[in-house]
């Protein structure tokens, strides 16, 4: 370890005992308390070291302990970060994977995975991988995925083919320990915040097999709310934010009134504005622009209809949810571009995540943004009806929408948002929203390419497609993204990134008696314990019936 390195250690040390003593002295009241010690085990999944999740799994302890339940948390034990942040919320078990794994596990794990790398596997082939049940192929390749900042992964690349050697026995040796621990803790509650990479991926599908009420969540379209979704065979692979079929019902007969019009409109103004520190966060640095502007800007035919490409962070979380129609999303993107070109009957601007920016940032990665080289390599020079909007660009999203005509997305957010506004959205995969009614989803590769070949035939959407749109948008903001009045969430400026209380969370509790009153923590902890639905889900109150 360099020298600078050991004094950045000793800096992030020293504010996270700042932070400690803070909490500490500021909250001790109201979390310090610890729960029974022989109830029903909750068993948090932290392997964790950042701040801010921690104070999430924290205080999402507490109601639960207000029930009768005894907070577990699987941490890292290298660590003294998980521990003492926890420890300050009244958890006072911990246990780690490593105390499970045996010389039995060690050997079965490597003769497995020699076997596996044997049959000379391919992607495809690692993708579908299980293991004792758990889904662990696309762990892997996703952490493989991230750790390349590659879309694309190749086992003849000897990078992938090095890393597979290595992430291979690990997460088989973390599946066989995820059944040893769950068969000794035997907890009736699992929660998670993230599942997909291989060092966390095995222990809820075990949890699953084994019949344990699992629950993920995931931060919501707010900056002080969360999303939690029940993991079942039924939403392993839907994105948490998603509603269920049943949710699905209820919104599409909820009561529709021009104040849930203004309302949304009001908060897709929020989205893409600095109100949300997520928003100043792949955005702050981006202003308003005319339909005329952008295409003036861009250099586009000012008489024809403009398609966007909407790309994702091509390694990021590409495997987890849903099912593509390609193998990957480099390969959609690198397709999608090529219809591109192939069709100048339209504009086309490919816009690259803003997210890009700071995630890279964060990860540290200095070198050229993916999709840049795969267009380079895939595709060449483009020519002048397509126009790429880089990842830093200081037009906002917002302004995109009222330039799109029709938009292009595997499954990303734009694919709810665009179409809340008439305008439509081809899909290249399912996603948390594919088959509501309001996208134009493909079966096949084929069908997908054959809509971007005249996709300047493609019409606004009707108002029937469009009242789902909005019903859907409706629900994701305000009954699945749950505001949480005991925090505020904070989240610094992208310049801070790697700070670290870079995103923080700040307790609005100061006593016992706060905790037992909360309603946002009692009616969370409610559906989580007492309840099998399988989205949290705020519905409105309803109007008593009338007497006959």
């Amino acid at each position: 370890m360099s020298i600078r390195d050991q004094v950045d250690r000793v800096r992030r040390r020293m504010v996270l005992e700042r932070d400690l003593r803070s909490l500490r002295r500021a909250h001790g009241d109201a979390i310090g308390w610890p729960g029974p010690k022989d109830g029903p085990v909750a068993l948090i999944v932290s392997l964790s070291e950042f701040p801010q999740q921690l104070k999430f799994e924290g205080l999402l302890a507490k109601p639960l302990q207000l029930k009768g339940m005894t907070p577990v948390a699987l941490v890292n034990s290298d660590s003294w970060i998980p521990h003492r942040y926890l420890g300050a919320f009244g958890i006072e078990q911990f246990v780690g994977l490593r105390t499970y794994v045996t010389d039995e596990a060690r050997a079965e794990a490597q003769r497995e995975t020699d076997a596996i790398l044997a049959r000379n596997p391919s992607i495809a082939d690692l993708r579908d991988l299980t293991f004792h049940g758990a889904a662990i192929g696309r762990q892997v390749l996703s952490t493989i995925s991230r750790a390349l900042k590659e879309g694309t992964l190749d086992t003849a690349d000897p990078e992938v083919l090095e890393l597979l050697g290595e992430l291979l026995p690990s997460t088989l040796e973390s599946t066989l320990a995820a059944e040893a621990l769950v068969d000794d803790l035997r907890p009736e509650l699992l929660i998670f915040l993230e599942r997909g990479y291989a060092g966390e991926a095995p222990l809820s599908d075990i949890a699953l097999a084994r019949g344990i009420n699992v629950i993920q969540f995931v931060s919501g379209f707010q900056d002080d709310a969360l999303v939690f979704k029940r993991y079942t065979p039924e939403t392993r692979r839907l994105h948490p934010r998603s509603l269920s079929d049943a949710s699905w019902e209820e919104v599409k007969h909820l009561p529709w009134t021009e104040l849930d019009d203004r309302r949304l409109d009001e908060e897709f103004e929020r989205r893409y504005d600095d109100t949300w520190a997520l928003s100043r966060r792949i955005q702050g640095w981006t202003h308003a622009a005319s339909r005329e502007e952008i295409v003036g800007r861009l250099g586009l035919d000012p008489a024809k209809r403009t398609a966007v490409v909407f790309s994702h962070v091509l390694w990021d979380a590409n495997m987890f949810f849903g099912e593509d129609l390609f193998g990957d999303q480099e390969e959609w993107f690198v397709e999608t571009i090529r219809a591109a070109v192939a069709n100048p009957r339209v504009n086309w601007i490919v816009k690259l995540h803003p997210a890009n920016v700071w995630k890279l940032k964060r990860e540290g990665f200095a070198g050229e943004l993916g999709e840049l080289e795969v267009i380079r390599r895939a595709v060449g020079e483009l020519p002048p009806h397509v126009a790429l909007l880089p990842a830093d660009s200081d037009i906002g999203t917002r302004s995109i929408f009222d330039a799109t005509d029709v938009g292009v997305t595997i499954r990303g957010s734009i694919g709810f948002e665009l179409p809340c506004f008439g305008i439509p959205v081809i899909t290249a995969g399912t996603g948390f929203y594919s088959g509501r009614g309001f996208t134009l989803d493909s079966a096949t590769p084929e069908e997908y390419l054959a809509r971007l070949a005249r996709i300047e035939t493609i019409e606004p959407l009707f108002p029937e497609e469009l009242e789902l749109a909005r019903r859907h948008a409706y629900a994701l903001f305000f009954l699945r993204s749950v505001r949480f009045s005991s925090f505020t969430a904070t989240i610094r400026p992208l310049e801070q990134m790697g700070h670290p209380l870079d995103h923080d969370l700040v307790l609005n509790l100061k006593t016992r008696e706060d905790v037992e009153r909360a309603e946002d923590l009692r009616r969370f902890a409610e559906w989580a314990v007492d309840s099998r639905e399988l989205d949290y889900l705020e519905l409105p109150a309803r109007e008593p019936a009338a007497a006959a």
